[in-house]
């Protein structure tokens, strides 16, 4: 029996190697293909695939009032410009002290408003597409969770751009407050708005870089999951999240668990298929770990199998 263990685990280990060899290519290629997947899973404002125009608008702004975009064009980012990107701070702490200003022009210090479960959307509120739809996506799904806002939730919207004004500010918080039929409590979601200097210390403490073209932005689309501590504890990619995930992520962060981010988990277990547009399971890399794994395992029981004791 010993012996038949020793040939299939040789035989193992044999065709590792194969797998290695089949699953190169996968790997060599893989930041390349992440980056892509991000352009699909976390869409970029500017991206040619991502909607343009001045009159697009959000369907839940029911106003039909158009944002300020007077010379606003969206153009495509210079080859060698720096890439839009979200470096993952789970688990780090906000800072206290970077101060914002609330709809009413009040300076506040952001860490303050994070005193329960905080869901952070970054965005800026000239932004005549993919802010709007994240916003918008924000807006549908609040009402579909079992949670209540201010006691166990509160949402901030914090434009990256200096040059957004609280009056701004406000008009865009009344547009998604009435398409929630003015149900949702205007302290439970806040608009805020600040100068260069705290919008970079607050987007670098969650690690969100962004792009500046003209009166455009490249940016990631993303939402940011923080405790009542600001201890970020999640990272929700995408402007098409659900209901159940967003409940989720502001569950744990009430106990102050850090969550494994859907783009850790994509970025082992699938790769990116330019030709598809799509993520496909990596089977080569799944089977390496499953190979490896019973090595292991017949590793331990020959190692620690019963002996028969001598007579």
């Amino acid at each position: 029996m010993r012996i038949l263990l020793l040939y299939v685990l040789c035989a193992l280990v044999l065709s590792c190697p194969a797998l290695a060899m089949q699953h190169g290519s996968h790997d060599a290629a893989l930041n390349q293909t992440m980056e892509h997947a991000m352009e699909q899973g976390m869409p970029q404002h500017g991206d040619h695939n991502a909607p343009q125009g001045h009159d697009t608008m959000p369907a839940m702004v029911p106003d039909g009032s158009a944002p300020d975009l007077s010379g606003h064009v969206h153009k495509e980012p210079a080859k060698d410009s720096p890439v839009a990107s979200v470096d993952e701070k789970l688990g780090e702490i906000i800072p206290e002290g970077i101060m914002f200003r609330d709809e009413s022009g009040n300076m506040v210090d952001i860490r303050s408003l994070m005193d329960r479960p905080t869901l952070i959307a970054p965005v800026y509120f000239t932004c005549p597409s993919v802010c709007n739809i994240l916003q918008s996506s924000v807006a549908r799904i609040l009402p579909q969770m079992s949670m209540t806002p201010i006691k166990e939730y509160r949402v901030l919207s914090v434009s990256f751009d200096e040059t957004d004004t609280p009056e701004l500010a406000a008009r865009r918080k009344n547009n998604y407050l009435s398409a929630m039929h003015n149900d949702f409590p205007p302290e439970g979601w806040r608009f805020l708005t600040g100068s260069k200097e705290s919008v970079d210390l607050f987007m670098g403490s969650i690690g969100y870089h962004f792009t500046r073209t003209g009166k455009d932005f490249v940016h990631p689309i993303v939402v940011v999951i923080a405790s009542p501590e600001g201890k970020i504890v999640r990272y929700l990619y995408g402007n098409d999240f659900l209901p159940f995930d967003t409940a989720m992520a502001l569950t744990e962060a009430a106990q102050g668990k850090v969550g494994l981010s859907l783009k850790r988990i994509v970025s082992y277990c699938f790769a990116y298929d330019p030709q598809g547009k799509r993520y496909v399971l990596d089977v080569m890399r799944i089977a390496g770990f499953v190979v490896l794994f019973g090595v292991a395992v017949l590793f331990l029981i020959l190692t620690r199998g019963p002996r028969k004791s001598r007579k």
